[in-house]
């Protein structure tokens, strides 16, 4: 017995060592079930070949063409002559309204599906991070504060 038993286990040492030699199939999953293998025992892919490296070429832009300067006189020279008009003075423009700069982030007090009041009692009426104070100017809410443009 003991030597049956002995010969049992060398040919199961052996079974595995021929195993070794046959060329497994590439490692491929199962198409019925992405989660699992196709075939197991399977060897991996064949490696990538490297890719070389090649040197970067970068070409210049050509450069624009060079017009000559053109003095007054001679864009003047090219002009057609046109009548003389009387000079219409030009009234001056009224003053621009100055633009205002943005305020500074204001504390947000507490907010409901409406909009949200600031520290002082000021409502921002609006959904989300863009709402509008009492003024109509554009606010944007940044966590716990709020800042109107």
């Amino acid at each position: 017995m003991l030597l049956a038993g002995g010969h049992a286990r060398a040919q199961e040492q052996a079974a595995p060592a021929e195993s070794l030699t046959e060329p497994l199939p590439v490692c491929q999953l199962d198409p019925r079930d992405s989660g699992k293998l196709a075939v197991e025992p399977c060897r991996p892919a064949p490696p990538v070949q490297p890719r070389r490296s090649v040197a970067q070429v970068i070409g210049r832009m050509p450069a624009p063409p060079v017009q000559p300067r053109r003095s007054v006189a001679q864009v003047i020279g090219r002009m057609p002559a046109q009548p003389a008009s009387p000079v219409v003075p030009i009234a001056p423009l009224p003053p621009s309204p100055a633009v205002p700069m943005p305020r500074a982030p204001q504390p947000i007090g507490s907010c409901d599906s409406g909009g949200c009041r600031d520290a002082a009692g000021a409502r921002y009426n609006g959904a989300g991070n863009a709402t509008l104070d009492a003024n109509g100017r554009i606010c944007h809410r940044n966590g716990a504060f709020m800042q109107c443009f």
